[in-house]
């Protein structure tokens, strides 16, 4: 007696819809991925999650299909691994494109200009001008009648504030356009949303916001603020 095994035409009919019908599933993930990142009907934080889960299903749909093929070992694993790669791609190409830009709202470079004065209370760390020199406080004190240099430390260079306000950045970066006022801040910010600071820079040189460039970076995205014209 012979036996008689599975219709092979009739496998491979169940192996292409079961392809077919999963690549219709990823294709309307992906539909709907991108629904959701241009539209932008939920909130940043929804939208990742969102995306992320979808990305999930999107993997574990593709694992499935290479690891129930009933090829050669060598190909599977090769389809396997190109699946993996396929499905990694498009979670971190989400994640890309759900990124907003940084949006550099205000930027200013303005040189301190706090005279020192008689009886006056200054706190530590506090930067002004006497004559024609600029020195920092060494303590919180009362400004007497005479400058006293015991409370002063003389700064070589002009001090400046520099302060920036941002939409959407999780590093910044501030550096002169020409090296000769040299000059470099990093900021790594720990909230991405409405970043607001100011640092005091000591430059060669009285400057403006026009002398430096600030770059504003998030998970994928830059932003570069003003540039010196020549």
């Amino acid at each position: 007696m012979s036996g008689h095994g599975e219709d092979p035409v009739e496998e491979e009919s169940k192996r292409f819809f079961t392809f077919f019908n999963l690549s219709m599933a990823l294709v309307a993930i992906t539909g709907i991925e991108i629904v959701i990142i241009y539209v932008k009907t939920f909130e940043s934080t929804s939208i990742i999650g969102i995306l992320f889960a979808t990305s999930i299903i999107k993997f574990f749909g593709v694992v499935y299909w290479f690891m129930h093929l009933k090829w050669d070992k060598v190909l599977n694993t090769i389809l396997f691994l190109m699946g993996l790669v396929i499905a990694l791609g498009t979670f971190f190409a989400v994640i890309y494109m759900a990124d907003d830009t940084p949006i550099i709202k205000s930027f200013e470079v303005t040189a301190v200009e706090n005279i020192w004065k008689a009886k006056t209370d200054y706190e530590a760390g506090v930067y002004l001008k006497h004559e024609d020199s600029y020195y920092k406080a060494e303590s919180a004190h009362t400004s007497e009648e005479v400058f006293d240099t015991e409370k002063w430390g003389r700064i070589e260079g002009i001090p400046h504030r520099i302060s920036w306000k941002i939409e959407k950045a999780d590093i910044i970066e501030i550096y002169p356009n020409k090296p000769d006022n040299p000059f470099y801040h990093r900021h790594q910010t720990e909230e991405s949303d409405n970043v607001e600071g100011s640092i005091i820079g000591i430059l060669a040189k009285v400057s403006t916001k026009d002398n430096f460039r600030i770059k504003a970076r998030s998970e994928a995205n830059w932003s570069e603020g003003s540039e010196e014209e020549e």
